[in-house]
């Protein structure tokens, strides 16, 4: 059976040998899907981060209290759409439509990390009594009301989510590095 290269980077990657990424073209770049929820989780996540800090800051007031509406609103959002990439990234793999390499395990601890600060944060609020988000819906609660645990749970949330920020720097740099490393290998 002759390969049949059908996108211009598996015609790419068949003119230079590399075999293994000329018989999956998808592999040489993410598929729409995929690159969608990466950007737009990768946007909320940030906007979360900013989001915290800043509510923090600020203290009270309604500007703060838009803040904490926002966030925890944001923050529900980003677990359902993290847990959606996971099922799709799961899906892909068995798929053999998923690569490995150097970013595969900052990708797992990525998202390890987000869902703890994630549900960290829902426990939290659940705890202290604070689950109103916008649209005067409220979230559900996953922990006890009034256990006594919000005390640890928002620094855990917090420093968590600066540790997250790490993780994204470590992962910026992966992808850079193999940007600049394909670019080598291609001139």
């Amino acid at each position: 059976m002759t390969f049949v290269p059908t996108t211009p980077s598996a015609h790419a990657a068949q003119a230079s040998g590399d075999l293994a990424t000329a018989h999956r073209p998808h592999a040489a770049r993410a598929l729409p899907l995929a690159a969608a929820m990466h950007w737009i989780s990768a946007l909320a996540v940030l906007i979360l981060f900013v989001f915290g800090v800043l509510m923090t800051q600020i203290g009270g007031g309604p500007v703060a209290n838009w803040l904490y509406s926002a966030h925890k609103t944001l923050g529900v959002l980003v677990i359902i759409l993290l847990g959606a990439r996971l099922l799709y990234r799961c899906a892909a793999s068995a798929a053999g439509r998923w690569r490995g390499g150097r970013g595969r395990a900052v990708h797992w601890l990525i998202y390890g990390v987000a869902l703890c600060v994630g549900l960290l944060g829902w426990a939290a609020v659940s705890d202290f009594g604070a689950r109103g988000v916008f649209f005067g819906l409220n979230l559900p609660s996953i922990w006890p009301e009034g256990a006594g645990h919000s005390v640890y749970f928002f620094p855990a949330h917090a420093w968590l989510a600066f540790l997250l920020m790490a993780l994204v720097v470590v992962h910026i740099g992966v992808a850079v590095n193999d940007y600049v490393t394909r670019r080598t290998d291609q001139a």
